[in-house]
C-alpha cells in the first residue's frame, strides 16, 4: 500500500482584514501559498495544529471557509485544532466537516482518512503559554484508542508534550505531558502533531515520534531565539505514514513557486522580537 501523505500545518496567525502580522507579514498571503504548494504533494488529508487567529482576532470564520473551499478543491479532509491564540470554541462546527465524531469539546475530532484514524485534541490555553489536556479529553481519548485503526492513530494538538529546543520557549509546551503519555503508551499512536514553537523540531513522548511544524506565519531564529526570521516562503510539515514507517520533513512554498507573480514578500521583520 503507498503510504499517506499529511500536510501539516499549524500558527497561520491570521489577522483582522487589512492588518499585518508584527508590522510587516500578510499571513493571509502566506496561509494561502502553503495551501497552494501543499497540493504537490497530493495530500490524503491536511492538518492544522493550532494558532489559526493572531491574539484572538474573530477571524474564524473567514479561515474556516477558506480551509472548506480548500477540501472541497483537494478532494481530502482538513483538520483543526485551536492553540493559545483560538478563543474557547472558535475552532467549532465550520470547522472539521468530514468528521467522524466529536468528544467533550468542539475541537475534539476523528476523522478517518484510509485506515489512519486522527483525533484532535483542544489544549486550550487562550491567552496563556502553556496548555493543557483536561481529564474528560484524556478518559475521552483513552475509550477511543481501546481500538486501534487499520493504519493507526495520529494525535493532534498545539502544545507539544515534550520541552522546547530552546530555553527561551521553556516551560511553554503541555501541562503535565506524563498524564498524556499515560493514555498514548502501547496504543496504536504513530505520531503526534503539534505546533506553538514557531520551529520546526522534532521529539518523542517515551515511544512516540512527536513532531512540531515550523509555523506558517513567522519562525524563530535559533541563532537569537527571541529574534523572527526573514523568510521568504511558508514553511509546513508533510507526514508520510505506511504500514511499517512514519517519515516526516518540512516545505517551503517559495522553493515551488519560482515566478515572481507567486513569491510571497520577505517579512521586514527580522530582527523584531516575538512571543507566541
Amino acid at each position: 500500500m503507498k503510504p499517506l501523505t499529511i500536510i501539516h500545518m499549524s500558527d497561520t496567525h491570521l489577522c483582522p482584514e487589512g492588518r499585518l502580522l508584527h508590522g510587516s507579514i500578510d499571513s493571509w498571503r502566506r496561509t494561502r501559498h502553503a495551501l497552494r504548494a501543499s497540493q504537490h504533494f497530493s495530500p490524503d488529508a491536511i492538518v492544522v495544529t493550532g494558532d489559526i487567529a493572531d491574539r484572538g482576532a474573530p477571524i474564524h470564520p473567514a479561515a474556516a471557509a477558506m480551509l472548506n473551499d480548500i477540501q472541497e478543491e483537494l478532494g481530502c479532509p482538513v483538520i483543526s485544532v485551536p492553540g493559545n491564540h483560538d478563543p474557547r470554541g472558535s475552532v467549532g462546527p465550520e470547522f472539521n466537516t468530514q468528521r467522524l465524531s466529536t468528544g467533550p469539546y468542539p475541537a475534539n475530532t476523528v476523522h478517518e482518512v484510509l485506515g489512519l484514524r486522527i483525533i484532535g485534541l483542544d489544549s486550550g490555553g487562550f491567552q496563556l503559554a502553556q496548555g493543557e489536556v483536561d481529564q474528560a479529553q484524556l478518559s475521552w481519548l483513552q475509550s477511543l484508542l481501546t481500538a486501534p485503526a487499520p493504519l493507526g492513530s495520529v494525535l493532534l494538538l498545539h502544545h507539544p508534550p515534550v520541552a522546547a529546543t530552546s530555553p527561551a520557549r521553556a516551560g511553554r509546551g503541555l501541562k503535565d505531558p506524563m498524564a498524556l503519555a499515560a493514555i498514548t503508551a502501547g496504543t496504536d499512536i504513530r505520531a503526534i502533531l503539534c505546533g506553538h514553537y514557531h520551529q520546526a523540531a522534532t521529539s518523542q513522548l517515551i515511544n512516540t515520534p512527536v513532531f512540531m511544524a515550523p509555523a506558517v506565519s513567522y519562525n524563530m531564529n535559533p541563532f537569537a531565539p527571541d529574534e523572527i526570521l526573514a523568510e521568504s516562503g511558508s514553511g509546513f510539515g508533510v507526514l508520510q505514514i505506511g504500514q511499517e514507517a512514519v517519515n516526516w520533513f518540512v516545505a517551503y512554498s517559495d522553493h515551488l513557486m519560482t515566478g515572481p507573480q507567486d513569491a510571497a514578500p520577505t517579512p521586514s521583520a527580522g530582527g523584531q522580537r516575538a512571543a507566541n
